[in-house]
């Protein structure tokens, strides 16, 4: 028979909205159902008659209650709270459920009664569930893309020599088949350039490199033999020694600066790449130019991450492999004096003990003029 004080309590619960349920735990320790708030009797479609003195096995049967049952019984042997998920039919459709019991325990030490509540977790579960198959088919997409990319750059590479072999020897009678050669020369490598974008864009999926230690002036020095050959232009840089992922970087400040001197439209651009740390574990880095400066769909492309033909797949190359290191990144206008910037942060520590101190910064003037043997070597 019920006292007054576990009466009032269980009018309480009846006024809770989260389904609870209560089991008395007999002396021979067989928890059996005391109590069901409206809430749980609700969402079950039973009355507490089926359930008032009955087991979990008896009140849900084998496949179900034994589940439960089993919880029960390792709650009251831990006499610690336990938590729980299962997972039944409920109208043809599966339902999740999450399940605690919380013990309570007599002076003499034993477990006379179990407060158990459950949370609807359904939604959860098929949202997760849902995410975990478009990962799986975004990352067979993305694998697919990669391996068509790499598989292109071979025959377009060919492409590429057979056009510059025949514009090195073609004799030029005017009749405009210099022209179409040099067209198609054009054409293969703005497509070898597409490729390598593409390839860019599926290393963004893949787990982060190990870090290791890299001086960004001669990073941003290869990339300037490799993408400025007849030395056009100048890139300004700190001179700073990086602990952090080098191949990030280089993907991220390729990207750019290929975009800058290809729609920078200046004869000789000038570039600048400061790099500061902005706390322990990461660096800001800005790369600008004094060129014709973005175009609208440029920027809100990179501060969206909405893919737009017009930006390529190198911009979205490289702000998914910034979001996807932790970082962020921004790109404007420079509205007074023209030209843009773009900039972001990674992940990075500066190695102070080689790099120049913020009291006599070493800046170096950086082209692609180079010796032979430095282009060799690379």
């Amino acid at each position: 028979m019920q006292t007054d004080n576990l009466k009032d309590q269980f009018a309480v619960i009846d006024c809770i909205p989260l389904p609870i349920f209560v089991l008395d735990v007999c002396k021979d320790g067989i928890p059996v159902y005391a109590h069901c708030n409206p809430t749980l009797l609700e969402q079950l479609e039973l009355d507490f008659s089926n359930l008032a003195g009955k087991t979990a096995i008896e009140a849900f049967g084998t496949e179900l209650g034994s589940v439960a049952y089993n919880e029960q019984l390792k709650t009251i042997a831990s006499r610690a709270q336990n938590e729980f998920e299962f997972r039944f039919k409920s109208r043809g459709n599966d339902r999740y459920v999450r399940t605690t019991h919380r013990p309570q325990i007599d002076a003499t030490g034993r477990v006379v009664r179990l407060v158990g509540s459950l949370v609807d977790i359904s939604n959860e579960k098929i949202a997760k569930s849902t995410q975990e198959k478009l990962d799986g088919i975004g990352t067979e997409v993305e694998q697919f893309i990669a391996m068509a990319a790499h598989d292109l750059r071979s025959p377009m590479r060919n492409v590429m020599d057979l056009a510059d072999l025949l514009y090195d020897d073609f004799e030029d009678h005017g009749d405009g088949k210099l022209e179409l050669i040099a067209l198609l020369k054009e054409t293969a490598e703005k497509s070898m350039d597409l490729i390598s974008d593409v390839l860019s864009y599926a290393t963004t999926l893949g787990p982060a490199a190990p870090n290791c230690d890299y001086n960004l002036t001669d990073l941003c020095q290869d990339l300037m033999i490799i993408l400025d050959p007849q030395n056009q232009h100048t890139l300004i840089c700190n001179d700073l020694n990086l602990i952090g992922e080098k191949s990030t970087m280089q993907i991220i400040l390729r990207n750019l600066i290929d975009n800058a001197l290809k729609h920078g439209n200046r004869e000789h651009l000038t570039l600048q790449c400061d790099a500061t740390l902005t706390d322990a574990q990461t660096v800001e880095v800005s790369l600008s130019d004094n060129g014709a400066g973005f175009e609208n769909p440029g920027i809100a492309f990179l501060e969206s991450g909405e893919f737009r033909m017009e930006s390529g797949y190198g911009l979205l190359a490289i702000r998914k492999l910034v979001t996807a290191r932790g970082g962020n990144i921004t790109a404007f206008n420079f509205a007074e004096v023209g030209g843009s910037c773009v900039r972001f942060t990674l992940p990075n520590t500066i190695d102070h003990t080689n790099s120049a101190t913020n009291d006599d910064p070493h800046v170096s003037k950086i082209s692609s003029n180079v010796d032979l043997k430095q282009q060799n070597a690379l």
